[in-house]
């Protein structure tokens, strides 16, 4: 293959065009270890080492500029490199040189990923552990990462969770606003023992007033659901909805008895 052309491209990089229509991005040492300069000549071996080391150095300048904006694990890298269609002994080879730069590194990922975490965020150990397996770390560094949750930073924020969660649900019974803030805690990934302990330190105080308004929204809404109903199953299902809903069966059935006498007038 002959060069016919090169041409400068960014900093160090050089555009090199040959005989054969084919045109390759290279850095300068490349330029400078196979010769390519206007009507020099490459062998078979020699064009197939510089296609290899020109989509090295290509892959290694991408991932660079990729993990330049934010923190990656080798899989984010690898699936990245993947995408851009280099061979998997490329993407092994670069992967290797980011390590020995120290710009890639799991188990730094893992526990700073932890810490922005505790910080930042309302998720729990459970959470954090599953989204580390997603980005393709190893168990045993997502279990020493997750050394820096202890248990009391665990109860803490469950807690500041916890009182998060009743505020947005206030307008809810009594009961359901637990169960709602059990089942939230659950979902955001706390161990069931730190549940525990924050249902028993957490004080929601069961407001006589608030509970009677948030009975006669679900309930007014219930009751116009199912106005098609003859009376009784009418009267039934709306029973059966505030009761799911964790309100007491005595101010239920003031609740259907007003309803009824409302609408007898």
């Amino acid at each position: 293959m002959k060069v016919i052309k090169v041409s400068k491209h960014k900093k160090d990089s050089y555009q090199v065009e040959f005989d054969n229509d084919v045109s390759l991005l290279v850095s300068e040492d490349l330029l400078v270890e196979f010769r390519l300069i206007k009507d020099n000549e490459l062998s078979s071996d020699e064009w197939d080492k510089l296609v290899y080391k020109a989509s090295y150095d290509r892959g290694l300048q991408l991932a660079l500029n990729y993990i330049s904006y934010q923190l990656r694990t080798v899989q984010e890298v690898d699936r990245f490199l993947k995408e851009k269609e280099f061979t998997s002994e490329n993407r092994k080879k670069i992967i290797e040189r980011l390590a020995e730069l120290q710009v890639i590194d799991d188990t730094f990922y893992a526990q700073s990923y932890v810490r922005t975490q505790l910080a930042l965020s309302d998720k729990g150990p459970k959470q954090i552990q599953q989204k580390l397996k997603q980005k393709g770390i190893k168990e045993t560094i997502i279990q020493d990462a997750l050394h820096l949750f202890d248990e009391q930073s665990e109860v803490d924020l469950a807690l500041r969770t916890a009182m998060k969660l009743n505020q947005r649900i206030h307008h809810k019974s009594h009961r359901e606003r637990l169960q709602k803030i059990r089942l939230g805690l659950l979902q955001k990934g706390y161990q069931s023992q730190v549940i525990e302990q924050v249902m028993g330190q957490i004080e929601i105080e069961e407001d006589e007033q608030e509970e009677n308004l948030a009975l006669e929204k679900a309930g007014w809404l219930l009751w116009r659901k199912n106005q098609r109903l003859s009376l009784v199953k009418r009267r039934q299902k709306v029973k059966q909805g505030l009761y799911a809903k964790g309100f007491a069966i005595e101010q239920i059935q003031e609740f259907i008895d007003r309803e009824c006498i409302d609408e007898s007038e």
